[in-house]
């Protein structure tokens, strides 16, 4: 298990170093000089050339590349060219408060999936089976932002029944700690709707798996010898069926890590939630190179650590898989 663990670790390193040379690459060859907002052309030659050296842009292009490996490794991400906080900072709070949505979006969205696609196996060809196939495939095809703005135009502006954006109402004081502000009425108020069309987005790839992989599981010989034994149908089917066919979720949820991370910048956008993926639109749109570029690194830390806990997790699900020799 060591060497497995191991050998996966260095397997997510190593993708992490591909992506912050591509990140030190893109940036530096967008087109503008990221650097006019502190370094203006209206300044004398000498001050530009005393500000360059002291942001290390008069160096070679590799020391430049080392400096900012060793940045990243320290977060010494530098300061915000719009706010002139320490672009760490920033990071901390923006990337809790997305963790905080997508979590919550995406342990409904498999838990629902996976008992709905549990239900639909049992009751295969019914009006819940192609029901549920047929609401699931839409809202999969379906942009984020569509699904989004119809919640927003259906539930809080036609029927005023929840916020329409934020995370707190302005004004109101969430309190001093987290469980203060995740506990009160106003914040679960403000979460609803963004965590309904992540919910709505991501539900269907687990639900179409676990019903799939179920009706795999179904017609197994120990499926069977459970049946033979007298149990209840309900424990051959969660218990021993649901198991067992769980692993294929856990299979593609790497992936769905993935497209969620990708839209949660979309969601985070349309309901104005103060999270990473918002703050990385804004300062694209600011120039604020410094917390784009970070941003951008800390959801690509964020999918290769997720998608190392996953692999990680296949043999607490299955005890045939012996990650030792894999």
């Amino acid at each position: 298990m060591t060497a497995y663990v191991t050998r996966r670790f260095l397997s997510a390193m190593l993708t992490l170093l591909g992506v912050a040379v591509i990140l030190f690459i893109l940036f530096r060859m967008m087109p503008g000089d990221p650097t006019a907002q502190v370094i203006s052309p209206a300044l004398d030659e000498a001050a530009q050339i005393r500000l360059k050296h002291a942001f290390g842009l008069d160096l070679p292009m590799w020391q430049q590349f080392i400096i900012y490996l060793k940045n990243l490794v320290t977060f010494e991400w530098g300061r915000s060219f719009t706010s002139g906080q320490p672009v760490a900072n920033l990071l901390g709070h923006w990337l809790f408060n997305t963790l905080l949505l997508m979590s919550t979006g995406l342990i409904l969205a498999i838990a629902f999936g996976v008992v709905l696609g549990v239900l639909m196996a049992a009751r295969r060809g019914g009006i819940l089976d192609n029901g549920a196939t047929v609401v699931g495939l839409v809202c999969q095809a379906a942009p984020p932002f569509v699904i989004g703005i119809l919640l927003l135009m259906g539930l809080s502006y036609q029927l005023d029944m929840f916020p329409t954006g934020g995370m707190f109402t302005p004004g109101t004081d969430p309190g001093g700690s987290t469980w203060a502000l995740v506990t009160s009425a106003d914040f679960l108020e403000h979460l609803f709707l963004p965590t309904l069309t992540i919910t709505a987005l991501y539900m269907t790839t687990p639900m179409l798996v676990m019903r799939d992989s179920m009706l795999e599981v179904l017609g197994s010989d120990f499926v069977e010898f459970a049946r033979a034994k007298g149990l209840s149908p309900n424990r051959v089917l969660f218990r021993h069926a649901a198991r067992n066919a769980l692993l294929a979720v856990v299979t593609v949820s790497s992936l769905i890590l993935g497209f969620a991370i990708g839209g949660q910048i979309v969601i985070e956008t349309v309901f104005s939630w103060p999270g990473l993926g918002k703050a990385m639109v804004d300062a694209a749109l600011q120039h604020d190179y410094p917390v784009a570029q970070a941003a951008f690194f800390v959801m690509a830390a964020v999918v290769i650590g997720l998608n190392f806990i996953t692999d990680l997790s296949y043999s607490l699900l299955d005890p045939r898989i012996r990650i030792g020799t894999t």
